[in-house]
């Protein structure tokens, strides 16, 4: 019964970890409601599969013409801008284990950031929507802040980077798709860190049997998010609504609500 619990989970990172609308808010709710341990281990495994999807998808702006002088200025960029985050996220890990998963703090970080994402499009100008490796320092600089606020369960990395992206001058596409990119040094280095960390607590001596088999479970749990997170992205690529900002902080203060009135 636990592994289609797990299942489930696993779907629904897929799915929220690329919109707007907080995986982490999603599966910690979910988790409750299932009575299944949505501990951090398991949301970075989940993690993986889609920051593996996201470098998949990505593939040719990430890697084409990666010895250039312009690709390793993009590639500094992402890796200086994930560095508050990073720091953030290892500060204060206990607390956000221990004190931040309250179904209140997560239904409060939906609405909150659902207003802010339906007043930003209402007030949208049309921008010139540049290449991704366009985006200034200041601009990767401001986002990658903005990402340490993701940390908070109910936030939405995406979500959260995006706002920061348009709020520097960045059309919501464009912000949306850096922050796809920005995510991947914090996602995979917090992925590794937590599978690590677990391994290394294992009582008894770690023999090659049992770190395959870890890797194997470990690759296993994070396929589901993989695949469900690349057909996501291929999705929302085609996805050309003028108005889809709104939906998601329409669907957002929707679901805070609900939670608060379930309290």
């Amino acid at each position: 019964m636990e592994i289609v619990k797990i299942g489930i989970l696993s779907i629904v990172q897929g799915l929220t970890e690329l919109l707007p609308i907080s995986s982490s808010g999603h599966l910690i709710l979910l988790g409750r409601v299932m009575d299944i341990d949505t501990s951090s281990l398991l949301l970075s495994v989940f993690h993986l599969g889609t920051t593996l999807a996201i470098i998949i998808f990505f593939r040719e702006k990430l890697f084409k013409n990666f010895f250039t002088k312009e690709k390793l200025n993009f590639y500094l960029k992402i890796l200086v801008s994930s560095i508050p985050a990073g720091i953030a996220g290892l500060l204060f890990e206990d607390v956000i284990e221990e004190k931040l998963r309250e179904p209140w703090i997560i239904a409060v970080s939906l609405i909150s950031l659902g207003i802010v994402m339906i007043f930003l499009e209402r007030n949208e100008k049309k921008k010139h929507i540049p290449e991704t490796k366009t985006v200034t320092w200041k601009q990767s600089i401001i986002m990658g802040i903005c990402q340490t606020f993701a940390l908070i369960p109910g936030t939405s990395r995406s979500g959260v980077t995006t706002i920061g992206g348009m709020l520097t001058g960045m059309d919501k596409y464009s912000a949306l798709e850096y922050s796809f990119i920005l995510g991947i040094p914090v996602l995979l280095g917090s992925s590794v860190y937590e599978i690590t960390k677990e391994i290394s607590a294992i009582q008894e001596p770690i023999t090659t049997t049992i770190l395959s088999a870890s890797l194997v479970k470990v690759l296993t749990v994070a396929f589901i998010p993989f695949l469900v997170g690349y057909l996501a992205l291929v999705v929302l690529k085609k996805l050309k609504r003028e108005n889809w900002l709104t939906i998601f902080g329409i669907y957002r203060i929707v679901l805070g609500i609900v939670i608060l009135i379930l309290l």
